[in-house]
């Protein structure tokens, strides 16, 4: 599976009740965070391992709550969704990834084609 990616969000359950998505910045446009797949590894594995050592979240403190298929430049991408509380999620996000508000998320997804969209 040479070149091919896995991507994922966290939604971020505030203690207001708000919601926030975890996406990445790549320059001037915001997408979904992802990662290269390694083959010596699941695509969950692949999508931890980078939420972990580049997002700097704790992993044992979100929850897998779906997984989907999208397109990435021509190329079916597992997209898998993450839920984490505020109240225990402490992280300081780096510079290049941020919480998004839902509306500015779902614009965001329109540049994918997800199958059987996850209802966020």
């Amino acid at each position: 599976m040479e070149n091919k990616k896995v991507a994922g969000t966290v939604i971020l359950h505030l203690q207001d009740g708000a919601k926030r998505f975890l996406v990445h910045s790549t320059g001037e446009t915001l997408e979904l965070a992802s990662t290269d797949f390694i083959a010596e590894k699941t695509g969950l594995a692949n999508i931890l391992e980078m939420l972990k050592d580049q997002v700097h979240l704790d992993v044992k403190k979100i929850d897998l709550v779906e997984l989907t298929n999208g397109q990435i430049d021509h190329e079916n991408v597992p997209l898998f969704v993450f839920e984490a509380q505020e109240a225990v999620l402490e992280s300081e996000l780096p510079q290049d990834f941020y919480w998004e508000e839902p509306q500015r998320f779902r614009e965001i997804i329109r540049n994918y084609d997800i199958e059987g969209v996850p209802y966020f």
